[in-house]
């Protein structure tokens, strides 16, 4: 009887000795298969995203006489004009607003964020008439009637 307990507590002991051992092969194991799972992933996630680019590509060129179009092209110049210069009127209706006399006791300093999306708001609607301008001196280039 003896002999049986000090032979099961080997086993235990061994058991427990080899017992990290085999965690951290197992564990980097999964690690390396859980990598492999994701470059496979990411893979065919690629591929997809290349599908769909295709297929847009392929769709975009077969409307692309229909984008072009007049009727598109003077909308989209034409709303594109009316929200630039809609945009450059709030801003500077707002800065003629803050500099009159009887608003200057209640005038707050601006903040850096609203300094930011003012100038960004400019930005945008001066660019916004540029690409409006060039687009109609390019178009009469490109395309002469």
């Amino acid at each position: 009887m003896q002999n049986r307990v000090e032979n099961g507590n080997e086993s235990l002991s061994s058991l427990s000795q080899s017992k990290p051992a085999s965690g951290v092969r197992l564990s980097i194991a999964s690690i390396a298969t859980s990598l492999i799972q994701g470059i496979c992933l990411f893979a065919v996630g690629i591929n997809s995203a290349k599908v769909l680019l295709g297929i847009t590509s392929v769709a975009a060129s077969g409307g692309a006489a229909w984008i072009h179009s007049d009727p598109v092209r003077f909308t989209l110049r034409y709303v594109s004009a009316f929200l630039a210069t809609a945009t450059l009127w709030v801003v500077w209706n707002g800065w003629r607003l803050r500099s009159r006399s009887a608003s200057r006791w209640r005038r707050v300093p601006l903040t850096a964020r609203e300094k930011w999306n003012i100038a960004f708001g400019l930005f945008s609607s001066a660019l916004s008439w540029v690409l409006i301008i060039a687009e109609a001196f390019a178009h009469q280039k490109m395309h002469p009637r």
